[in-house]
């Protein structure tokens, strides 16, 4: 005789908008174990159907479950699914949900029946009780044992129960996975969860406690489960989601730093990143998980490697090294090496040198000194006076900006005495130059 059907969960309904039932998975009829050797879905189809049931609604009889030929565990006899009634702009939107919540896997989308190709499927319509007048869910999947691989399985998703096409969207999801072999979450912006029903929900890389309400665990061992690596290693990340790169803004290569110097970079992916790590001449100094922004600890003089890595959600790791020259202090009663000048307490390179005291520059982020100024013909490198209006040897305090400039002896083009006046336009990214006139004396 026929088992009576129980619901493996009986939770209580959490408060949501519409107060949807749980989705469940039904429990009355095991699918076979995978044969020898088989430990993961990939051998089977990567394609799931999404079946709206129009325009006469699905006719589902009780046997096996098999995607191909319409049986389900989970009826008592033959039964018919209201088709989708929200309408075809409302189905449109539930089908990019979906799309837009597999899209780093690859598994393929599909609205239009595969037929006697391998497939998987959700039915979407109708209501529970039209399933099975002992079942009151917002979806409903077979349940699957712990390591089976599957092909043609079937799981039905209620679209009489709501109009959320969020909530529609993460019960397709979930039943979905729990035939593929995916346990409920306590993460409630994950499909698997039964926390925060018609809220957006989206695959995360992350170990989250099993459970419904409260943590249990889980079905197939263990005391978590991470339901991104879990499709990621059952299916694969899709081949259109481009490899991840990483760019380094600041510093940039072979540029001169002063230690405790900013380190910028940016990472590209489709995918959300998970966290970026700092390490210096090979040796890890921090990590973090928002923007990608650090700073050098106190380093000593001369050249260092920095390497910045990234990973994102795919758990896929990009890196790039750029080398720098840290700057040595110096003060009035200690020398700098030749071809190097003493402002502001460091040691900057040369004219000679990019980035250096007196070089060409675009921009403040070029120098050495963080500044860029113009006379009105040439952008070099500058730096403030040092007090007394002091400045290195062949170099000018200007009045009023405080800036070291060439000398005019040097090939400066502002005079110290006489001659014509010097405009000075102190530039910088992200700040309002201002234009500082030298009188003559």
């Amino acid at each position: 005789m026929r088992a009576s059907l129980i619901a493996v969960l009986a939770v209580a309904i959490p408060s949501v908008a519409h107060a949807e039932p749980p989705l469940v998975v039904w429990q009355n009829r095991v699918l076979a174990p995978p044969t020898a050797g088989v430990a993961q879905l990939t051998p089977v189809s990567h394609k799931l159907y999404l079946n709206d049931c129009q325009p006469n609604g699905c006719t589902v009889s009780p046997g096996s479950d098999n995607s191909l030929t319409n049986r389900s565990s989970i009826p008592q006899s033959a039964v018919t699914l209201d088709a989708y009634s929200h309408g075809q702009a409302h189905w449109d939107e539930l089908v990019a949900c979906v799309r837009e919540t597999f899209k780093p896997f690859d598994i393929e989308i599909v609205t239009e029946n595969p037929g006697t190709e391998a497939h998987f499927e959700v039915m979407i319509g109708g209501t529970s009780r039209q399933l099975n007048p002992n079942l009151d869910a917002g979806g409903v999947a077979p349940f699957i044992s712990c390591g089976a691989a599957r092909d043609n399985a079937i799981s039905f998703v209620f679209a009489g129960t709501s109009s959320s096409v969020n909530y529609l969207c993460g019960a397709v999801a979930q039943e979905a996975c729990h035939v593929w072999g995916l346990d409920h979450e306590l993460d409630a912006k994950d499909p698997m969860t039964y926390l925060d029903l018609g809220s957006l929900k989206r695959f995360q890389n992350n170990d989250a406690s099993c459970g419904e309400s409260d943590p249990r665990g889980c079905r197939c061992g263990g005391e978590t489960q991470n339901s991104f690596r879990y499709m990621n290693e059952t299916f694969g990340l899709s081949p259109a989601i481009a490899a991840p790169a990483l760019v380094v803004s600041r510093p940039t290569e072979g540029q001169w730093v002063k230690p405790n110097f900013p380190i910028n970079a940016t990472l590209t992916s489709e995918l959300d990143m998970m966290d970026a790590s700092l390490a210096i001449d090979g040796d890890p100094v921090q990590s973090v998980s928002g923007v990608i922004a650090f700073n050098a600890p106190a380093l000593s003089a001369g050249h260092h490697e920095i390497a910045v890595a990234a990973t994102d959600t795919g758990d896929r790791t990009a890196s790039v090294s750029v080398n720098v020259n840290v700057m040595g202090t110096c003060s009035g009663a200690s020398a700098c090496a030749d071809s190097f000048h003493c402002l502001g307490g460091f040691c900057l390179p040369g004219a000679n040198q990019a980035g250096g005291l007196g070089a060409t520059c675009v921009d403040n982020a070029e120098c050495a000194t963080g500044r860029c100024a113009s006379d009105g013909t040439d952008s070099l490198c500058t730096g403030e006076c040092d007090g007394g209006a002091t400045c290195p040897g062949g170099f000018t305090c200007v009045d009023g900006a405080n800036v070291c400039w060439p000398s005019p002896d040097d090939g400066g083009g502002c005079a110290t005495t006489g001659g014509n006046p010097c405009s000075f336009l102190i530039v910088g990214l992200g700040a309002l130059g201002f234009v500082v006139r030298r009188r003559r004396r």
